[in-house]
């Protein structure tokens, strides 16, 4: 598999967060119960899997090897701005359950919605941020990436050295056993009745 294609398969597991994170966001917003702990891990998924992992691919790999190539740095620039919106939106997530977790008392603290809707709203708010941000941003990378490949502009050395590099970085993360325990949580997630 070619480093492009890589991250590109990255993608489609990022929509499906995209789709847990939405569905969450909806059943908030209409007052269905989530369990407090599914969106924690949430959460982690998106702090781990998406920005970790896969943005510290992109970022510390792909991006500085892809930039210098017929003028893309104005493209990885933007790409470069659009992670930290969603690492922003996604700490913003963080604070708002930690602000729900502080507020409650420890027998309402495991499902949601609370009865304090003013608590309730901003998560189901950054839940949304986030999906938003993920089809958005998704949706232009792949486009930067189809360019790549049509052009052929990366070398076969280049994709060699992005894929090694990869490796690095899903070591940083925890290695394959912690990659493997993310798309366990996003089945997991899938599987749950509020995703039904």
């Amino acid at each position: 598999m070619s480093s492009t294609k890589n991250l590109k398969n990255d993608h489609i597991t990022i929509r499906r967060v995209r789709n847990i994170a939405q569905k969450c966001s909806e059943n908030l917003y209409a007052n269905k119960k989530v369990p407090l702990e599914h969106v924690e891990i949430i959460s982690v998924i998106i702090e781990e899997f998406v920005d970790n992992f896969h943005h510290g691919k992109e970022e510390t790999a792909y991006f500085p090897e892809t930039k210098v190539k017929d003028g893309l740095a104005e493209d990885v620039r933007k790409f470069l701005i659009e992670h930290e919106l969603g690492r922003r939106i996604a700490k913003m997530l963080r604070r708002e359950i930690n602000v729900l977790k502080e507020n409650r008392g420890k027998e309402d603290n495991k499902v949601l919605p609370y009865n304090e809707s003013k608590l309730n709203e901003p998560v189901a708010r950054f839940l949304k941020s986030y999906a938003v941000f993920i089809d958005d941003h998704t949706g232009k990378e792949d486009k930067f990436f189809d360019l790549i490949e049509s052009g052929n502009l990366l070398s076969e050395e280049e994709d060699k050295g992005l894929l090694k590099h990869y490796e690095a970085c899903k070591n940083q993360v925890g290695g394959e056993i912690r990659i493997k325990e993310m798309l366990r949580l996003i089945n997991y997630l899938e599987e749950q009745n509020w995703m039904k």
